[in-house]
């Protein structure tokens, strides 16, 4: 092998790594959401939660549809598809974590402060986070899963739903994947 050929092979090597996956993103993460509506428990789900997670910055970025959470009360699914303004839930928070899609880990366990914000209202809730290693071969990957409590009173949710308890609990877990 020449020197030529040595050269190619160190400046492609070189530009893969330079170019490696830095963000993460989903647009069908799952997200559930419990609560009592006149005193009766109540399940929301949706499978269209996106996130986007920068790995250079470990900040993660989510954002939720209300209008695509579904529940076993039909009142309540024709409330939120039936309302006018967008029902957009956005959140942000910063994984404290150097580097945990690299390497082998076992689960990192946290209090995740993000910020949530919901027709343009801006509060803090704190969810418990796991990050759990799997290492698959060819691919890498670490589950997301968070558990925490948000005040309805925060929300405003209790303006749109009639009955709401003071607070809902919110659980999601997603998968991100990073390909070697």
């Amino acid at each position: 092998m020449n020197v030529k050929h040595c050269i190619l092979i160190i400046l492609l090597v070189s530009y893969y790594k330079v170019n490696a996956q830095k963000i993460y993103t989903t647009e069908e993460g799952h997200i559930m959401m419990m609560t009592l509506v006149d005193d009766k428990p109540v399940k929301a789900e949706s499978h269209k939660l996106a996130l986007y997670l920068d790995y250079d910055s470990k900040v993660v970025n989510g954002v939720l549809d209300l209008k695509t959470l579904s529940t076993d009360i039909p009142e309540i699914n024709t409330i939120l598809q039936e309302e006018e303004e967008p029902l957009m839930l956005r959140f942000t928070g910063t994984i404290p974590s150097e580097d945990f899609l690299s390497k082998q880990h076992d689960p990192i366990l946290f209090n995740w402060l993000a910020s949530v914000t919901y027709k343009d209202k801006t509060y803090k809730s704190v969810f418990k986070t796991t990050l759990t290693h799997f290492d698959q071969g060819t691919t890498i990957s670490c589950l997301i899963s968070a558990r925490g409590q948000v005040l309805v009173s925060d929300t405003g949710l209790d303006k749109l739903i009639q009955g709401l308890d003071k607070t809902l609990e919110v659980q999601f877990a997603q998968l991100v994947l990073r390909l070697e």
